[in-house]
């Protein structure tokens, strides 16, 4: 009989069942529901052992528990024996590169000695743990976003962008999925081996809602993510559209956007809708707004747009990281430069101008969605199974 191969995968997730079984202090929202979508496809395995290492806030210690044959393996961060993370003022994990942090991931790694270590992303806290692994397991490492490229200038955000680019140049195994992601990661490591992979997408069928806005944002609420463009957008348009509006879908601290939008006087034309517990509450929302627009500063490819496009919403969005590959046969998405917020005026009233145009590029937007981004559970599992199996061949060597 053939040994299992012991996978970890080093990442940050959650979700309801999760939550059902853990029982924190405080429930969460939904966090990196592309990996809830990648389990199944490692559940029960003949092949493989799962172990997932994920932090989890409002919990004490560290939980385990296994179920369909996947190991989980949560802990928390913050204040050690408590539950609760680290007040905001005290930026303990900063302050220690991560000291503790790091020390919790260790003893659970080390207790598993997994054959390969699947870190999922290089843009958070958590990630810094694997420089200590490095030389000492395979590893591969999947880009999820770089932080690098945010404008954000706080301390810890400036810590995050100098993991992220040790952690891109110290390995070389690394997972993408767009073109655009690949180039990126050459230009920082150019020695390094990429394997082309998606994460599965749970289906998302649209919804035949009354359409009660006119545009409608979904996303977290931030400056990076565009919402202050958007709203002197709004401000633009309703010059000629009094009547113009937005539903606001997030967390985040919106105070002070909503009071830009009392500023500029459009408060009576947008929803503040907030955190949503679930992805089919956020869809069912979205789903009464005509566009969906996310002029975000920097990304790959949005989860926003993917799930926009899947709801028949035709999208406005800043040309920035790989969106524009949604457009590489025709225009399905309206682009518009990083910071032209007139441009997003117009692009959007040209669409609410022309509801055949609009109509069309719903169609298409589903159908280019579809193409691009569903793929069989076979495809993917052996997308991750044949890298995993090079990226240990290669170390070992």
């Amino acid at each position: 009989m053939n040994k299992k191969l012991k996978i970890i995968w080093l990442c940050y997730f959650t979700n309801k069942e999760v939550q059902d079984i853990l029982k924190p202090r405080k429930r969460v929202g939904e966090i990196a529901t592309w990996i809830s979508s990648m389990i199944p496809l490692f559940e029960n395995c003949s092949d493989v052992e799962l172990n997932i290492v994920s932090e989890h806030r409002w919990i004490s210690g560290v939980k385990y528990f296994k179920k369909n044959g996947v190991h989980y393996h949560f802990y928390n961060r913050g204040i050690p024996f408590w539950g609760r993370h680290w007040p905001g003022f005290f930026q303990f994990d900063a302050l220690t590169n991560y000291f503790q942090l790091k020390k919790r991931i260790a003893i659970i790694v080390n207790k598993i000695k997994p054959d390969i270590i699947h870190l999922h992303g290089a843009e958070n806290e958590f990630c810094t743990s694997i420089m200590q692994f490095l030389f000492r397991y395979p590893v591969l490492v999947t880009i999820q976003g770089f932080i690098s490229k945010s404008s954000a200038t706080l301390k810890v955000v400036e810590l995050r962008k100098k993991k992220e680019l040790e952690i891109i140049k110290a390995f070389k195994h690394f997972g993408y999925r767009t073109q655009t992601m690949g180039n990126d990661i050459h230009a920082i490591n150019p020695n390094a081996s990429l394997y082309w992979h998606h994460y599965p997408i749970k289906i998302i069928v649209p919804f035949d809602a009354e359409k009660k806005y006119d545009l409608v944002f979904f996303a977290r609420v931030s400056k990076e993510k565009g919402i202050e463009d958007l709203l002197k957008t709004i401000a633009l348009i309703k010059i000629n559209r009094p009547n113009i509006s937005l539903c606001v879908i997030g967390g985040g601290n919106t105070e002070s956007f909503q009071m830009l939008a009392f500023e500029l006087e459009i408060s009576d034309n947008v929803t503040w809708a907030g955190f949503l517990p679930s992805q089919l509450d956020v869809h069912l929302l979205a789903s009464q707004a005509k566009i969906s627009v996310l002029p975000t500063y920097h990304d790959i490819i949005s989860g926003t747009i993917l799930e926009s496009l899947f709801l028949k919403l035709p999208v406005v969005a800043y040309n920035v990281g790989s969106i524009h590959e949604v457009n590489e046969k025709e225009e399905i998405i309206s682009l518009v430069e990083k910071l032209d917020v007139e441009g997003l005026a117009k692009a959007i009233v040209h669409l609410l101008d022309n509801p055949e145009v609009l109509k069309e590029k719903a169609e298409k937007g589903y159908q280019r969605a579809n193409e691009m981004f569903m793929h069989s559970d076979e495809e993917i599992r052996s997308s991750f199974m044949n890298a995993y199996n090079t990226v240990i061949r290669e170390f070992k060597s």
